[in-house]
């Protein structure tokens, strides 16, 4: 069978009674799930749903949003997860955008809705809500809006799943609606296959890994690092409704959790976490770090307190590129040093990257320039956005927007992002090189740097950090940190000094938050 359920199939076959999910101490066993997809799908089915068909998927982090994602691929559907912080009019521009037919959602998400927003999502065929109890806005009202409970059905009356091809359209990404230019990010079978059933080999991942998932199940990340991981492998997945430092303590040591997938600054807080020393973490053997680099303090702290032996994995992507593009292993030298602690490492099998300069020409080692990318894993394309399609997938390779460099070795590292680039009378400044030179600082737990507008230099930067409990730096001190640090053009005009920094739901630090 070609679909992207077979994998839960095979494993509810395979090992029936192993638990897939573990959610709030519950154990969903893989044959469990399985009745679950089928019992979703043929409720689905029912409601009208078909191939092809678009299923938004806008629900807190549990089970369910796993059992109805594999039922909309059983029935040869587009999964189209949301955002569960986009706000009402969030909500119906990416409906409307990518017209989404059918949509799964919490009430509280539902509640955000306006009153218009049936004729401003006019593909949207059925509205199904997760507890409605409580009345909600008379504008959500039947036949659009029906209970959830009421898709559910009988899982012996699931169709069987439907044979799919190398170009079906089976995943639809958004990316940021925080813009107000949400674009859907279209991924293949083929391209799911080509990359997230790769992904765990590529990290080293075996069958008898107990994955602790405290990533929003809806990011990119967390589809193919913690349930395709889970589901391709025949792991076990403990599902967080929400990350908490304390809480991934408490679960690591209650079900011996093998491997983390992580942002930094979610390793960051369960290191730093006051009750840690009182937790045995020793099962973790594999942390599968995005989004940034992992600074050496850090891998210090995590091998020392966690244990010597522990597998980082550092790792690139974008949802344009289905996942995973290039990993390194990071590792210590004897005197503490990273090697290649920049890097985001080699190209992964079966995908090409360069580096472009400004002409689309492969620029030379070690120069500065974009990053592209080209492969089975790369996106079908923006849904209906054939102009943006064009900008992005330019001459056959995608364009990250990313800036970076390779060396002769084949090592590239990341510089910045392209709109990140701060000109200075003239000067490319790259924030990350700035943000590096905090981070040194013993004080500096976050930082981040954005652009200020300037009348005769045109732009200079400005930092934000955020210090390490219990650590006292006043600005000024921060700032003749980064004057022995940097080059004078570099050093920021400001820091300003906040209790935390504005994040996203991954834990990644959100610079257009700073920018407003």
């Amino acid at each position: 069978m070609r679909n992207r359920a077979a994998a839960l199939y095979r494993q509810a076959a395979r090992v029936p009674t192993k638990a897939a999910v573990i959610f709030e101490d519950r154990a969903w066993t893989f044959a469990q799930l399985l009745l679950e997809a089928q019992a979703w799908a043929a409720g689905l089915a029912g409601a009208g749903f078909k191939r092809g068909d678009k299923l938004g998927i806008m629900m807190a982090t549990r089970p369910e949003f796993i059992a109805i994602e594999y039922a909309t691929f059983i029935l040869g559907g587009v999964v189209v997860p949301m955002n569960v912080h986009y706000v009402g009019h969030e909500i119906e521009f990416a409906l409307d955008a990518g017209d989404v037919d059918y949509l799964v959602m919490d009430a509280d998400c539902a509640a955000r809705f306006s009153a218009s927003f049936a004729t401003r999502c006019p593909a949207l065929r059925r509205v199904f809500v997760f507890g409605g109890e409580a009345p909600l806005a008379p504008h959500l009202a039947a036949p659009l809006v029906l209970d959830a409970v009421l898709l559910r059905g009988d899982p012996a009356q699931a169709p069987a799943p439907a044979e799919m091809a190398d170009d079906d359209v089976t995943l639809m990404l958004y990316t940021s609606a925080t813009t107000g230019k949400a674009k859907g990010v279209m991924l293949t079978v083929a391209n799911l296959e080509a990359n997230q059933d790769a992904s765990p080999a590529w990290l080293r991942l075996a069958d008898d890994e107990v994955i602790l998932c405290a990533l929003p199940l809806y990011n990119t990340f967390a589809l193919n690092q913690c349930i395709n991981a889970t589901v391709h492998l025949g792991a076990t997945m403990v599902l967080l409704p929400r990350f908490d430092a304390l809480a991934c303590l408490t679960l690591v040591q209650r079900y011996r959790c093998t491997s983390f997938p992580a942002v930094p600054t979610m390793l960051q807080r369960v290191l730093n976490h006051a009750e840690l020393d009182r937790f045995d973490l020793s099962s973790l053997r594999r942390f599968c770090v995005g989004a940034a680099p992992v600074p050496a303090p850090m891998l210090v702290r995590l091998r020392q307190r966690i244990r010597d032996d522990a597998v980082v994995i550092h790792g690139y992507g974008l949802t344009e590129s289905t996942a995973l593009v290039s990993v390194i292993e990071v590792t210590m030298d004897a005197d503490g040093t990273i090697p290649h602690a920049k890097s985001i490492g080699r190209v992964l099998p079966g995908i090409e990257m360069r580096i472009v300069d400004e002409a689309d020409a492969t620029a030379a080692f070690d120069t500065v320039g974009e990053i592209c990318i080209r492969g089975p894993n790369v996106m079908k394309g923006y849904y209906n956005a054939p102009e943006a399609t064009a900008q992005a997938l330019l001459n056959g390779w995608l364009h990250t927007g990313d800036l970076g460099t390779m060396d002769a070795a084949g090592y590239f590292s990341i510089v910045d992002r392209k709109k990140d680039l701060i000109i200075r009378g003239g000067q490319n400044i790259y924030p990350a090189d700035i943000e590096e030179a905090l981070y040194r600082h013993p004080t500096v737990q976050e930082a981040a740097v954005i652009a200020l507008p300037h009348d005769m230099l045109g732009e200079v930067p400005k930092a934000f950090v955020a210090l390490k409990p219990g650590t006292h730096a006043t600005p000024e001190e921060l700032l003749a940190h980064c004057k022995v640090e940097l080059a004078y053009f570099k050093v920021p005009v400001e820091v300003e000094i906040r209790a935390e920094l504005p994040k996203g739901p991954t834990g990644k630090i959100l610079r257009r938050a700073l920018r407003a």
